[in-house]
């Protein structure tokens, strides 16, 4: 009988994804929408059902996805997939919220960094090289036009841009890490509302007031810094790429610890909500904002902020 619903129930889910993934590649447009919910059959499985069962599934996915889409196919079913159905299991675990959006987050960029692999190895492409050809194609022709206009840019220009973009490649892995925990974050903020409808016991997140990281970070961050001294001018060396992608990942947490005392002064206060959100936005939008808060940060977590004004109330 447990089976029979498990296969029952795999057979409608996997109608369903078929379904929308053909809508996806044959309906254009469709996929700006359809890309949230890719996750929802693989986390409802997952969710219901013995995790023995989750790779025949995602197999049989596979499998639909080669005959529908080919490689789009396969590669939509890759990224959502394994994200749907470790969301899944954490919900059928009782996991917390911020464990499955952790092991949810590093499921997604594990695929992505498969998928460039497999770019690589099989279809001779690389991302990141077309991405720095790309800039300086962008590079030249700008300058061109600026020599066709009659100005003279100078070399220096020149030299700039391109630093620029092998900077930019450099932090590569900081922007797929990013972009990775940050579409996650979309999925579940979509999804869990969607399997909660449908009568799944789903988590939530503690109010990000409370959240704040350990005090170890601070004391990398600062490592971090040092080791930047010794930094030189190649571009291409192993230990600038490692220190630029791990300054600019501290940083980010380290804003987010901000903005996380921000929201919780504010409830100490009892400022209305609107505030603390202002200014998680102005925050993005003024570069001089991020670094106050940035340092805000480091001081709520080396001197226990919150816990010396907690003692003053």
């Amino acid at each position: 009988m447990g089976n029979a619903r498990v296969i029952t129930e795999g057979a409608m889910l996997l109608a369903i994804f078929a379904i929308m993934l053909g809508i996806a590649i044959y309906v254009p447009f469709s996929s700006i929408v359809l890309q949230f919910v890719f996750v929802l059959p693989f986390l409802l499985f997952a969710a219901k059902h013995p995790v023995k069962y989750s790779l025949p599934f995602l197999v049989l996915t596979f499998i639909i996805s080669f005959f529908l889409g080919s490689v789009i196919g396969v590669t939509i079913t890759l990224l959502y997939g394994i994200t749907g159905l470790i969301m899944g299991y954490g919900i059928q675990k009782s996991e917390s919220k911020g464990n499955i959006y952790i092991a949810s987050s590093i499921g997604f960029l594990f695929s992505l960094l498969l998928l460039f692999v497999v770019a690589k190895l099989f279809f001779q492409l690389d991302f990141i090289a077309e991405y720095q050809q790309m800039y300086r194609d962008t590079v030249n022709q700008y300058m061109d036009t600026l020599t066709n206009l009659g100005q003279t840019p100078p070399l220096e220009l020149k030299e700039q841009l391109l630093e620029m973009g092998n900077l930019i490649s450099s932090i590569a892995p900081t922007v797929l890490a990013g972009g990775a925990f940050i579409t996650v974050f979309i999925l579940i903020a979509v999804n869990f509302p969607i399997a909660k409808r449908l009568k799944l016991q789903v988590p939530k997140f503690n109010p990000f007031r409370n959240f704040s990281f350990p005090k170890m970070i601070v004391w990398i961050y600062l490592l971090v810094l040092l080791c930047s001294l010794f930094i030189t001018e190649d571009t291409g060396s192993f230990f600038q790429m490692v220190i630029l992608n791990a300054s600019f990942i501290l940083q980010f947490l380290l804003v987010i610890q901000g903005l996380s005392f921000v929201f919780y002064y504010a409830h100490m206060k009892k400022w209305v909500k609107v505030i603390p959100i202002l200014v998680v936005i102005f925050t993005f939008l003024l570069p001089f904002l991020l670094s106050i808060i940035r340092v805000l940060g480091i001081i709520d977590i080396g001197f226990s902020l919150r816990q010396r004004l907690n003692n003053k109330v």
